[in-house]
Formats: C-alpha cells, structure tokens, sequence
C-alpha cells in the first residue's frame, strides 16, 4: 500500500465488539502494513491470528466503560492522559492516526491536530455528546472532522448527511461495514458446543445474531413461525436486558433455541447453516444518537449474512432505507410491513418461493464492494 508503512488505529473500548474494526486491521495487516492497535481489550482475548502477525502490536489501555452515559462519557476521561501519552509514543513511528470511535476524538482532542488524522465513524453524529440539549457542553467535533485528513463512514446516504451537518469541503468516503474474511478464528469450546447442536437441525433456521432487546422484535418473529413446524428461530448474542426478559422470552417461545454469545469472528461461524437471517432495525430515541441514525442503519449483518448465501427478513419501519434499499435493489431481502405474524411470514414465504436465486444475489452483493482499493485509496489520498 504504497509508502505508508505504519498506522496507529486507536479505538476506545472493546474493539471485538466492532467486525469494522477488525475488518480494518485484517486489511491492513493483509497488504502488510504495520499496526499498533491501541484499545482496552483485555490481550488475552486478541484472537491468535493478530496475535501471531509479526506486522501487528497491541498496546492495551484498560479501562471500563461499565453502562449507562456517566460511564460512557465521564469515566473514560480518568485515563485521558495514560491515552494521549500511549498515542504520542506510537505515532513517532507512524504515518496515519486512524480513530474508531466519537469518543476517542473527544479523549486524543487537539492532539489530532498533530498527525495525519482518518476518522472512522460507526454512526452519524450531529453533535457530541447528543444526550445534552445544552450546546454550551458540546464539544466541536465537527471542526475535527473537518479538519482530519479523511472522514470515513459506512454508507452513502450518511456520507452525504453528515457532509451537510459538519459542512464539510469533501463528501466522506464510504468504507462499507463488510467483513474483509470470512475468517472464523479461533473456535472456543463452548462455541463448538453450540455449533454440534445448530448443525443436526433438520428444520429450516431463521437465525437472529445481535444484541437482545425487546426493541429487535424477537418475539414478533417467533410467533410468526409458530404454526410452522418445518421453522425454527436460533438467537445468538447477548441480553442487554437482562436475564429475566431473556428468560421470558424463551419461555413464551418454545420454537426460540438460545445458543449464548460468541465473539467476533467466531459467530460467523454460525451463520453458514441458516435458512433465512434476520436484521431487525427498529428506530428508537437513544440519548447516545439521532433517531435518523436508525432510520440509515448500515448494518454489518446484511454483509455478514450475504457473504454465505443467507437471504434477509428486515424492518421497514419509517422507511428504513438502510436495509430497504439494498434488499430491493440487489433481491436479497424482504422487508416486513409492519412487525405483525402475518406481515413476518409473508416475508419468510417469498424467500422460500425464491431462496435459490435471493441466495445467489447475496455471495454477489458480498463480492461488489473492493474493500482492499477502498482502504488503499484512503491512506494514499
């Protein structure tokens, strides 16, 4: 990749639980471009393939963002200047300094001024931090973007909007959230566990891989397919509600079978013996983002589901183009018009009338995007 030969990619919090970037790292590490990865993962957790690339340094800076906005906001900043000081000692060495998270642009502050600066954003951003309506407290992360080298978002229609909110000179480039292999990486014990029972299963699986709240509508999607004996409902991911609602939700759906949670990339793993994937988006008021930033999800899911074959049922509430678009354009998906058993299976029924060809047009919407000239075209400008 040209005369860059280092690049320091500062993420803040627990990188595995973002596939961008470790897609990034896989592609930068592929065309063998050093990386120090400074984050708060805990090292022994780093999967083996980093692990063992002469190319790749971690430099953990732990921390805990612990939940709610006190943690998030407030408690990162205790080891603010442990942060900049790791920073400083790797970019001595490093061309770029490429941040992952909104946080991380608040923590490092006027220091990016210092460096050649690509910022990644997961999500759209008007205004930091979003759960204050006191501009007084905000801080001006849009003159940051403004002045970075490179602003990086993971779909059209967001680069555009956020050209407009931070009035930027360019249009951020668009650096889909795609998986860069469909490596699995280390699988754990209790991961194959899992794997030997998905695997037997005769029936045809809907498979939901994600974040368990009530707002993802899993119930919904259970009882569409309750009358359906040849359909069963694998979820796989983590209760941010709490096991009590987890338990419930088990309980009133006998056709749900929980498989636990399993890290990235090893919960790609599963997705290979899926009938029909499920990526439900609903809109919701966050304190943390815009309500817009729902409604032009761009989720890694569609990615990861189309990467092996696996045809989509998606929301379409509010018009969420995120997913409408692409499943219209490219025939990989149906979208429900509204969460009711009826419209849900309405959806699962036309993919099975035409799985075959929804399943080509997926491994072919996977292909489309050139991730490598992507990356390429970024750090070389």
């Amino acid at each position: 990749m040209g005369k860059y030969n280092k690049i320091t990619v500062v993420h803040i919090g627990d990188f595995l639980g973002y596939p961008p970037v470790i897609s990034l790292i896989e592609n930068l590490l592929h065309h063998h471009v050093k990386v120090d990865l400074i984050s708060s993962t805990e090292a022994h957790r780093i999967p083996v393939i980093m692990q063992n690339n002469s190319d790749f340094n971690y430099i953990c800076v732990p921390y805990d963002l612990g939940s709610g906005l006190k943690s998030r906001i407030v408690r990162v900043f205790l080891n603010r200047k442990t942060i900049r000081e790791t920073v400083a000692a790797s970019m001595k060495t490093s061309d770029i300094l490429w941040t992952t998270t909104d946080v991380a642009i608040k923590v490092l502050g006027e220091q990016l001024f210092e460096y050649k600066h690509v910022m990644q954003l997961m999500e759209l951003i008007q205004r930091f931090p979003h759960f204050t309506n006191i501009k007084a407290l905000d801080f001006p992360i849009d003159e940051f973007g403004r002045k970075a080298y490179k602003v990086i978002v993971p779909d059209l229609d967001r680069a555009y909007i956020q050209q407009a909110w931070w009035d930027l000179k360019e249009v951020p480039t668009v650096l889909p959230n795609k998986p860069y292999s469909i490596n699995r990486g280390e699988i754990s014990e209790t991961t194959q566990v899992a794997l030997d029972k998905i695997k037997t299963e005769t029936r045809k699986i809907l498979l939901y891989s994600g974040v368990i709240t009530p707002e993802r509508n899993i119930g919904e999607f259970a009882a569409a397919i309750r009358n359906r004996e040849d359909c069963v409902l694998y979820v796989i991911g983590k209760s941010l509600s709490g096991e009590t609602y987890l338990n419930k939700l088990l309980d009133e759906n006998p056709n749900i079978v929980y498989l636990g949670y399993h890290t990235a990339p090893s919960h790609l793993e599963f997705i290979q013996y899926a009938h029909i994937g499920l990526t439900p988006y609903v809109p919701t008021h966050s304190n943390l983002h815009p309500i817009i930033n729902a409604l032009y999800c761009a989720p890694n899911k569609i990615y990861e589901y189309s990467a092996f074959g696996v045809p989509m049922v998606g929301t379409n509430v509010l018009g969420m183009l995120g997913l409408l678009r692409p499943f219209e354009q490219y025939n990989i998906g149906r979208c429900t018009k509204d969460m009711t058993p009826e419209s849900v299976l309405e959806c699962v029924e036309y993919i099975d009338e035409h799985h075959d060809e929804m399943s080509k047009n997926c491994l072919k919407f996977f292909e489309k995007d050139n991730l490598d000239k992507i990356v390429q075209d970024i750090i070389e400008g």
